[in-house]
């Protein structure tokens, strides 16, 4: 969820769940799975560095660590559509 609005989830929240789901969703293995998220994840640290700089890239390891899974997806289903 996008940590400006703590209420529901914002709309860069639900774009991104909806890829990352479809993304999953085309893979049956639970490994298979689990790598393609390992990817996405590296791939967002390299679009965040490229796209804004050393700064937004550290913000988004702080944010990683941090994480808070039911602050975070409140309001989000995690049932396969």
């Amino acid at each position: 969820m996008d940590c400006h609005d703590q209420a529901k989830p914002s709309i860069y929240a639900e774009t991104a769940y909806k890829l990352i789901l479809a993304g999953v969703n085309k893979f049956q293995s639970e490994e298979d799975q689990r790598l393609l998220l390992d990817s996405l994840l590296c791939q967002c640290a390299v679009f965040a560095r490229l796209l804004a700089g050393e700064h937004a890239f550290q913000e988004l390891l702080i944010r990683l660590r941090d994480f808070e899974f039911d602050v975070e997806f409140e309001g989000l289903s995690f049932r396969k559509h």
